[in-house]
């Protein structure tokens, strides 16, 4: 069985992960819960990653989650969050803030799915090395609201810091010279601008 992780600490060495998943949980039709599905989709067309990440937008999948967190090196999820904090505040959790329910994710569909799973595999001895959480307070996630302005300006953060955790453990993760074209087919058209990547030199990679 595999030891329970420990959290991360600036200036600890890490081993490079091999086998990396970046997902997004998330219902796109439900206000700012489509912040995990909006986030991967902004950090799958502004950053290039090796063979070994995973990029997903998993919506809802409850206990189908497990096959995703099987055996994998580091999970990094993004998702909307209760949290005693501001709406539109970006916060990154280990999984021993989800196992002391400091960081429990927005929906009962998802946060007791990724809790089962995480015992299940414990089980098993095939839970992730290390998991992440990049969790933002959302405003509203009423049906059809969509994506509030904080949470869309967090979004932009937010894909930043998956790509900063990713290099911080010694994984290749860079700007793409050309950025990809989003599929943000939930967002009305003034708020899919606001995310369209920007294809110039000035894109640096993160660090």
């Amino acid at each position: 069985m595999k030891p329970a992780p420990r959290p991360f600490r600036r200036g600890m060495a890490l081993p490079t992960p091999k086998r990396v998943s970046v997902i997004g949980l998330g219902n796109v039709l439900m206000g700012d819960d489509g912040f995990g599905p909006l986030a991967v989709e902004m950090f799958r067309c502004e950053y290039e990653c090796g063979w070994n990440v995973e990029i997903l937008d998993l919506g809802t999948p409850g206990l189908d989650l497990a096959p995703y967190l099987y055996a994998t090196d580091l999970v990094v999820i993004v998702d909307a969050v209760h949290a005693e904090e501001q709406p539109g505040t970006l916060r990154i959790y280990c999984e021993a803030d989800l196992l002391a329910h400091r960081a429990q994710l927005r929906l009962t569909a998802h946060d007791p799915g990724l809790h089962e799973c995480l015992l299940h595999l414990r089980l098993a001895g095939e839970t992730p090395s290390e998991l992440i959480i990049v969790g933002v307070v959302p405003v509203s996630c009423d049906f059809g609201k969509g994506i509030s302005p904080a949470v869309l300006s967090a979004s932009s953060a937010a894909v930043d810091n998956v790509a900063r955790l990713l290099v911080e453990r010694g994984l290749n993760c860079s700007h793409r010279h050309a950025p990809f074209q989003p599929n943000l087919w939930w967002l009305s058209g003034d708020r899919s601008k606001f995310v369209m990547p920007q294809s110039d030199s000035q894109n640096q990679g993160p660090g």
